[in-house]
């Protein structure tokens, strides 16, 4: 217990003296983080900086700038663009301690054969080829202790950004918590490959096998550091020669891996959140499959609407609709001022109104939509920065196939159908008659609180408070309203009268034989007479317009 804690202070002392020692001292300078305060004040090419600090700390930290490098709603712009740059310059480790791992999961002896050389390498873990009943699987093999190693940085980072949160002079700019907690998010479930083992499944399950590769999963020999998966045969799209495949394939090629993108995005809801070209693999046939699924992104129905409605929006200068959007998604919270911030959105919009869609890169507008949060300090959930990530990524794709194919062209399409289709099943039988039941319910409530409150005025109980301004003026005009409204009442009644007496002795000449008839012409006489009046007094005041 006693070492533990001596690697974490050491392991904390190292991590601050790298930050201190490429420039960012004063990142700590007002806080109880370090004694002494004597720091370089040099603020330029701070990205470059900040990269070169990341790579000397380890896997953690690269991690963390490269998820950090597609956040710009969290991180300033020119730090981005030297994160997009970060490498992993990490060596294989050795078969002896792969074989050690294989073993202490009592899964070695089920291979007929493993390579000792592995055909890949990362900071998280190695892939070996193995052989099972003579099928050739790939052999996922997470690296000695970096859980542990990412476990201790990551309670570190948290505490380190808890300081920095109180005390740092940078934190009205940063917030250091937020990127925290974000790496942890991902990178936590990254190192099991658990994780990784049910996103391969549950993707195979939402799409058909006949239209994308996907490996199967051997999850009798899979664990928290073992992911065993069957081999696909086929070259990343990173490393094939895109000249050398005809045009018209290409084109066709980049149609049908943009289109399996946008209906994993847009119809499924789950996507391969990470198509960089080294993930994305071209067979001979030139089928796609996809491997590594250590980041699969999960979009509900409302989240694919929301984010149809903002593209929508944006690209067709419908400002209402970005801004309900914005709305939708979660996006805009209490304490910003809106004038400003909608002004904002609309200057987003009016850059894209004269371009034409062609021209538009979809990263571009996610960009512009993140800088935008990050100057407004709110906080996009890492689902909605996962597909701009993954379409940011698909964009770069396309470029290597060097066909002439715009993503947010074939975007449109997709998102208006889905808007269109959202519309109309509101309009559904089930959804009226839902409807229909909630007014029954709201006829069923109303007569109990109606007789709730008449009773309360019954009794004089029910009091209304009620601040109204130019109160005198206010009931002046309801005063002269109502002395109109009182009059038209009873010109109205005097004309029925009249009418229906004219009516009645145009219909009974006999009426006029009568005792009555004097009676009666005279009553007639005088309901005309004080009509007539009636229409004075009315043009009169009309014509005044009473003041």
């Amino acid at each position: 217990m006693q070492n533990n804690r001596r690697k974490t202070i050491n392991r904390l002392r190292h991590i601050i003296n790298v930050f201190v020692k490429h420039g960012f001292g004063y990142v700590f300078s007002s806080t109880p983080l370090v004694k002494f305060k004597r720091f370089s004040e040099n603020k330029v090419n701070r990205g470059q900086r900040l990269k070169n600090a990341l790579e000397e700390l380890g896997t953690t930290f690269i991690k963390m700038g490269q998820l950090l490098a597609n956040r710009p709603d969290l991180v300033p712009e020119d730090i981005i663009a030297e994160l997009k740059n970060l490498q992993e310059n990490v060596k294989s480790f050795s078969f002896a301690e792969a074989k050690t791992i294989l073993v202490r999961n009592g899964i070695f002896d089920k291979f007929e054969y493993i390579e000792r050389e592995p055909i890949a390498t990362a900071s998280i873990g190695q892939v070996h080829i193995g052989y099972i009943d003579g099928k050739k699987v790939a052999v996922k093999i997470r690296r000695p202790n970096v859980d542990n190693e990412v476990k201790t940085d990551i309670e570190i980072l948290k505490r380190i950004s808890a300081i920095l949160d109180k005390y740092s002079p940078v934190k009205n700019i940063v917030s250091f918590s937020d990127i925290v907690n974000e790496v942890a998010n991902v990178l936590l479930k990254e190192i099991d490959f658990r994780f990784e083992q049910n996103n391969i499944k549950k993707l195979r399950k939402a799409f058909s096998t006949k239209v994308v590769i996907i490996p199967d999963v051997y999850d009798d020999l899979c664990s928290e550091e073992v992911l065993v998966t069957s081999f696909v045969e086929a070259n990343t799209l990173g490393s094939i020669d895109a000249e050398k495949i005809p045009l018209d394939k290409r084109l066709k090629l980049g149609k049908k891996l943009v289109n399996l993108y946008l209906s994993q995005i847009f119809e499924l809801g789950v996507f391969h959140a990470d198509p960089h070209p080294g993930n994305i693999l071209i067979t001979d046939n030139h089928d796609i499959a996809f491997v590594d699924f250590g980041m699969v992104g999960y979009l509900s129905k409302q989240d694919r609407e929301g984010l149809s409605n903002l593209l929508l929006g944006i690209v067709l200068n419908d400002k209402k609709r970005a801004i309900k959007a914005f709305k939708e998604l979660g996006i805009i919270q209490k304490g910003i001022d809106a004038n400003k911030f909608y002004n904002d959105i609309e200057s987003i919009v009016n850059h894209y109104i004269n371009q034409p869609i062609s021209s538009i890169k979809v990263t571009d507008v996610f960009n512009d939509v993140f800088k935008l949060t990050f100057k407004y300090k709110l906080k996009i959930p890492h689902q909605f920065v996962f597909f701009g990530r993954t379409l940011s990524l698909l964009e770069n794709d396309i470029a290597l196939l060097k066909v002439d194919l715009n993503i947010l062209e074939a975007i449109l399409p997709y998102v208006s159908r889905l808007v269109l289709k959202n519309r109309l099943s509101k309009l559904s039988i089930s959804n009226l008659f839902e409807i229909l039941v909630s007014y029954l319910s709201l006829f069923e409530f109303l007569p109990k609180k109606t007789e709730t409150i008449l009773e309360k005025l019954e009794e004089d109980e029910l009091t209304v408070n009620i601040e109204i301004k130019n109160i005198d003026k206010i009931l002046h005009q309801m005063e002269r309203l109502a002395n109109k409204v009182s009059l038209s009442v009873i010109f109205l009644s005097v004309s029925i009268i009249i009418a229906g007496m004219t009516v009645g002795g145009l219909l009974s000449p006999a009426l006029y034989k009568t005792i009555l008839s004097a009676w009666y012409l005279w009553a007639l006489r005088l309901g005309i007479l004080i009509l007539i009046v009636l229409i004075i007094i009315m043009l009169v005041m009309i014509i005044r317009k009473e003041k």
